[in-house]
């Protein structure tokens, strides 16, 4: 069963927490869909829900693995020669065989066997980005125009994935009429009292515009009396004449510092990265959105899209 995407972990009974691991840990680097190099999406036609299997981005340095479901495209190449990007998008005609209507004021749906049904199409970095350090993650995105608006628990176009459970931060497309082009800046943990479900903040990409994310991700789980992470964006459309902005900085904690937050014995200190569109399975709803510039990194100057020397 598909995790969900927004609603709260309840704390097991079982609280085995990890023990702290050593505070300085190497980052890996990535750059993926960079602008004026050669890359490629190999074997399109075999992605599938086992992560791997198709949809792969290949480049000269760096390999990233797909994943598609239900009414989600492999990712693709588009755009011209001088211009490519990654594109993610759904097929309005695609059909769930017996799906069947979950919540209908949130139009989400489910199978027989009670799984509410995803659709999802997304490339994923390795499972080595690590806790309690400084990851950087840059990239540019754009919604175009045509999208449908998205419902139920919105649709994240960037996820932070630790283990067998929900993911531990991301960026999201807000759910609700008129909504369809802002992002959201989510995170998610296991310490007690916490309402996980509303993001930190809230910022409007426009239709068919690009614009640049820089985020800096610390992650560090609760335990009570611990130094809290960090979560920082910044934010810049893109154009000759607009600056940088600040959205936010702020110490949280988040992941997952219970084995029992995760499932199958999945319990992890690393986290990956994934990115193009996770989102709840809507008939007959056009949803896409373009990538290109993706860095992850130990610095702010190593990832951000803009301002490189």
């Amino acid at each position: 069963m598909a995790a969900t995407l927004s609603a709260s972990l309840g704390i097991a009974a079982v609280t085995n927490p990890n023990p702290a691991i050593a505070a300085t840990t190497a980052v890996p680097s990535y750059s993926v869909g960079i602008a004026g190099e050669s890359w490629t999406i190999e074997n399109r036609e075999a992605c599938a829900a086992r992560i791997g299997a198709g949809g792969n981005y290949r480049d000269g340095n760096d390999f990233l693995q797909g994943k598609c479901q239900g009414a989600a495209q492999a990712p693709q190449i588009t755009g011209l020669s001088d211009a490519r990007v990654l594109t993610f998008r759904t097929n309005k005609d695609f059909r769930y065989p017996g799906a069947i209507v979950e919540d209908p004021a949130k139009n989400t749906w489910k199978d027989a066997a009670g799984n509410t049904l995803r659709d999802r199409t997304e490339l994923a970095s390795g499972w080595d980005l690590p806790f309690h350090t400084n990851v950087w993650v840059g990239f540019d995105v754009r919604i175009p125009a045509g999208v449908d608006d998205v419902t139920g628990s919105g649709a994240y176009v960037l996820q932070l994935w630790q283990c067998t459970a929900n993911p531990i931060g991301g960026v999201r497309i807000q759910s609700g009429a008129g909504n369809g082009h802002n992002v959201q800046f989510v995170r998610r943990g296991d310490q007690p009292g916490v309402n996980y479900d509303a993001s930190l903040a809230t910022r409007s990409v426009g239709v068919d515009e690009w614009h640049s994310f820089v985020i800096k991700y610390h992650v560090k789980p609760y335990r009570e009396g611990a130094a809290k992470g960090t979560i920082a964006v910044y934010h810049k459309r893109v154009g000759a004449t607009t600056v940088e902005e600040k959205v936010f900085e702020q110490d949280e904690y988040f992941g997952y510092g219970l084995q029992s937050s995760c499932r199958n014995d999945s319990f992890t200190e690393r986290f990956k990265i994934k990115f193009g569109m996770y989102k709840d399975y809507q008939p007959g709803a056009t949803f896409r959105s373009d990538f290109r510039n993706l860095r992850i990194g130990a610095s702010k100057a190593a990832v951000q899209p803009y301002n490189r020397g």
